[in-house]
C-alpha cells in the first residue's frame, strides 16, 4: 500500500475505523502478533506499533491520529497518550469463532486483480444499504495463496448479523461491479452471477472434498495446484510404477493415478495475516508481511487492513 498521507476530510474517521478493527472482536484474536502484545502487556499496545501497520503508514501526522483516537468509543489512550486499549473486556475465543463462521459468507467468481478497498467499495455502496439489519460488514477478507500470494477471485465477508448473511445467501444474486441483479432478467449473464455460500457450508464441502462445481475460481487453483506440486509428485510416481511393471515383464498401463495432492484450499490464506510485524487485518488484506484487514467504511471494521 503506498505511504503517500492521506488528506481527505474523513481522515478521523477512518483512522478510528481501523484501529478499532485492530482490536475488535473479528480480529484480535486471530491476528498472531498484535494479541502476543496484548496479552504480554494487559491489553495494552504501543501507539508508534499501531503505525507502522500497512493500512496506518498513510495517516500522519502522529498528532493527528491522536486526536482522533480520543474520540473513539471502543478504545482509550493511556494517559502519556503513548499507548492504546479496547475498553470491552475481550469475548470467549469459541464464541467468538462460533459467530463468525455463522455470519460470514464466502464468495467466488471476483476478478483477480480486484484489491481491497475496491471490494470494500463494491460492498459498501452495492450491497450494504440493501441488508435489512445492519448496512455494513466486520470484515472482508480475499483469499490468497500462500506463497505467492495470488489473490484467487474469492471473498469471505463476515457480517454483522446472522440475519444479513442469510439474507445475502437466500435473496440476493450479486455480480462485480454492477451489484445486485434480478436472476431471470434476460440481460444478465448467469456466468457473472458471484457464487456464494454460508462458510460453514464451504468448510463441510472443503473437508468433504467437493467443491463448487467447475468455474474460473477452481480451474485456476486446480491449476496453480498441479503446477506447483502435483505434477511432480504425478510424474515421479508414475514413473516408479513404470518402471516396477518393465522390470517384471508386464504390458504398461495407459492409466495413470495421480498421487494425491494437496488442495487449492489448504494453499490459501485469509487476507488477515499477521503483520510482520503481522499488522492486524483490516477490513481486511494481508499484507505481505502479515497485517490484518480493515475495517468497512460504512460499518465497522473489512476488516480494516494493516
Amino acid at each position: 500500500m503506498s505511504d503517500s498521507i492521506y488528506k481527505g476530510e474523513d481522515f478521523e474517521e477512518k483512522v478510528r475505523k481501523q484501529v478499532e478493527f485492530y482490536f475488535s472482536d473479528s480480529n484480535l484474536q486471530t491476528d498472531k502478533f498484535l494479541w502476543k502484545i496484548y496479552e504480554a502487556n494487559d491489553g495494552w499496545v504501543e501507539l508508534k506499533t499501531i503505525l507502522t501497520f500497512g493500512r496506518m503508514r498513510q495517516y500522519r501526522p502522529e498528532e493527528k491520529v491522536i486526536a482522533a483516537l480520543k474520540e473513539s468509543e471502543k478504545l482509550v489512550l493511556s494517559a502519556n497518550e503513548e499507548s492504546i486499549r479496547r475498553k470491552d473486556p475481550v469475548k470467549d475465543f469459541n464464541e467468538v469463532k462460533n459467530t463468525r463462521k455463522r455470519n460470514t459468507v464466502h464468495i467466488e467468481g471476483f476478478p483477480t486483480e480486484a484489491e481491497q478497498e475496491d471490494l470494500e467499495n463494491w460492498f459498501n455502496t452495492k450491497i450494504a444499504p440493501n441488508l435489512p439489519k445492519e448496512s455494513g460488514f466486520n470484515s472482508l477478507r480475499r483469499i490468497k495463496s500462500r506463497v505467492k500470494k495470488e489473490f484467487f477471485g474469492v471473498v469471505d465477508i463476515e457480517l454483522k448479523s446472522q440475519e444479513d448473511a442469510e439474507f445475502i445467501l437466500n435473496k440476493l444474486e450479486i455480480t462485480y461491479p454492477q451489484g445486485i441483479v434480478k436472476a431471470d432478467d434476460e440481460g444478465v449473464d448467469k456466468k457473472t452471477l458471484l457464487k456464494k455460500m454460508s462458510l460453514l457450508t464451504f468448510q463441510e464441502m472443503r473437508e468433504s472434498g467437493k467443491r463448487f462445481g467447475v468455474n474460473d475460481v477452481t480451474k485456476r487453483r486446480n491449476s496453480f495446484n498441479d503446477n506447483h506440486r502435483g505434477n511432480k509428485k504425478f510424474k515421479k510416481n508414475f514413473k516408479a510404477k513404470r518402471d516396477d511393471k518393465k522390470e517384471n515383464g508386464k504390458p504398461e498401463s495407459t492409466e495413470a493415478i495421480p498421487e494425491t495432492t494437496e488442495t487449492p484450499e489448504t494453499k490459501q490464506v485469509s487476507e488477515t495475516a499477521t503483520p510482520a510485524p503481522a499488522e492486524p487485518a483490516s477490513t481486511t488484506e494481508a499484507a505481505p508481511a502479515p497485517e490484518p484487514v480493515s475495517a468497512a467504511p460504512a460499518a465497522s471494521t473489512e476488516e480494516v487492513a494493516k
